[in-house]
């Protein structure tokens, strides 16, 4: 998304989310949510609609009141779930703008998800995924953005399956996947399922001709077991 002007705006201010106002020019000087950048140029500054803690004047590039001068402020950009500069790869946590070190700017791409990967490897929400060695070869699912897959493992948010089937791995709807073998739910298995007669019943909930699973732990109560189609033998 384009940078926008504090200056350009209507009151020169941006009211984002639930009435707060991010960004505003008062008497030729920037604030951020009420709090003056001192340093900041006012008739350059403009920030990005789509991050409201991040902008940039004629100088420098800021997060919220923090001036970041150690960002090449000419190359830098956003990259999907990341930005970008000519030194470094960078991510937005909560209250901060971090560089990853190890990641490599000139051959880091966006995946969508929270996903990126360099030529080194692979990255989850400005995490590095240890698993991942083939970062040339990850690649999101289209389907559901919380899974990635690369030549031999399958993640769920930023995670590897453990001991899943890379080639036989599919989804099986709600938050549950499953190789032929095995049944996750998100990134954990399912303890002591029977792959043959597991189905999804709704939500977070599913069973197997013996067990009733509520995301990936067997449920024992005998109410909820009647409720979802038990009999006592079946326990």
């Amino acid at each position: 998304m384009a940078w926008q002007k504090i200056s350009d705006l209507p009151d020169q201010r941006f009211i984002g989310p639930y009435g707060i106002e991010f960004w505003r020019i008062h008497e030729g000087q920037v604030f951020h949510q009420g709090r003056l950048l001192r340093r900041a140029d006012a008739a350059s500054f403009e920030f990005n609609p789509a991050h409201y803690f991040i902008g940039r004047d004629a100088h420098a590039v800021y997060h919220a009141w923090t001036r970041l001068t150690a960002i090449d402020r000419e190359s830098f950009g956003e990259c999907g779930d990341y930005w970008v500069d000519k030194h470094h790869v960078y991510f937005q946590y909560e209250t901060s703008l971090k560089a990853l070190p190890e990641a490599d700017c000139t051959t880091f791409r966006d995946l969508g998800g929270g996903y990126g990967a360099d030529d080194q490897g692979g990255w989850y929400c400005g995490r590095r995924m240890k698993h991942c060695r083939r970062g040339d070869l990850l690649q999101t699912i289209p389907q559901d953005p919380l899974y990635a897959v690369d030549d031999s493992s399958v993640y769920c948010d930023g995670k590897p399956l453990p001991g899943v089937d890379h080639a036989r791995w599919r989804l099986l709807g709600g938050h549950f996947s499953g190789d032929g073998s095995r049944v996750y739910y998100l990134e954990r298995k399912l303890p002591r399922v029977d792959v043959a007669s597991w189905r999804l019943l709704q939500g977070s909930w599913s069973r197997d001709h013996k067990h009733l699973f509520h995301m990936f732990m067997i449920e024992t109560d005998p109410m909820l077991r009647a409720q979802h189609g038990f009999t006592d033998d079946e326990g």
